[in-house]
């Protein structure tokens, strides 16, 4: 797991991460585009601490009535799709799903791999910090949605999700990610519609445009509040 995700062990001396090396072993799942998380093989277990992701994209996608929120998910996130959400009380019922959006790996960081790295603490806080991590990365998400001009707001969030899964290319940065008009406007808290029109907006001021493998591309510089 440290070769895999070598940012694990930054905080480990040489001699520790040699030790970590024979113990951080996980087992590993490939999830293809559209299955749900957690695989059926994957067990629900005491004492395990998720499932890390080493590779892909993973949505995480609330139901509330007739409308859906989502979150994407990417390496180096931990994720814990088998958290028992009966343990949590809601007054407001929601339906929770997880699934990938790409093909996707994980790492299984069940009970067994918890208690081999309680001697590794450096670890098992690498791994809490990314969990607050991904909460402010949520925060920031919400107050974007919040701007109440919906091409701003759409711009933004591409800028967002782009700071994480985007690639620079000498005339701007592509987002290569297979995201539709629907999964936009489930991710800006808008309407499909809304964001067929804000989107021609942003590309008749050739700041965005869709390219023809289903990726993103972003021009120009970040708009302020990014």
């Amino acid at each position: 797991m440290v070769d895999e995700d070598p940012d694990l062990a930054q905080d480990l001396s040489t001699e520790q991460l040699e030790k970590a090396r024979l113990v951080a072993v996980a087992r590993l799942a490939v999830v293809k585009p559209g299955d749900e998380l957690p695989p059926a093989r994957i067990p629900v277990e005491s004492g395990a601490l998720g499932l890390l992701m080493l590779e892909g994209v993973v949505v995480r996608s609330f139901g509330v009535g007739d409308r859906r929120g989502l979150e994407l998910f990417g390496a180096g996130d931990v994720l814990r799709p088998c958290e028992r959400t009966g343990d949590v009380p809601l007054i407001v019922p929601a339906e929770v799903t997880w699934w990938a959006l790409t093909p996707t790996r994980l790492a299984l960081l069940d009970a067994r791999f918890t208690r081999r790295m309680c001697a590794h603490p450096e670890v098992i806080a690498q791994l809490i910090g990314r969990l607050e991590r991904r909460s402010s990365a949520h925060a920031l998400r919400r107050t974007i949605i919040q701007q109440p001009r919906l091409p701003e707001r759409l711009h933004l969030l591409l800028w967002h999700l782009a700071d994480r899964f985007g690639r620079v290319h000498a005339d701007g940065v592509v987002l290569a990610l297979p995201l539709s008009h629907e999964l936009l406007a489930q991710l800006a808290g808008a309407q499909r519609p809304s964001i067929s029109r804000a989107l021609k907006q942003l590309e008749r001021a050739e700041v965005v445009a869709r390219r023809p493998d289903g990726s993103w591309w972003l021009g120009g510089a970040p708009p302020l509040g990014a």
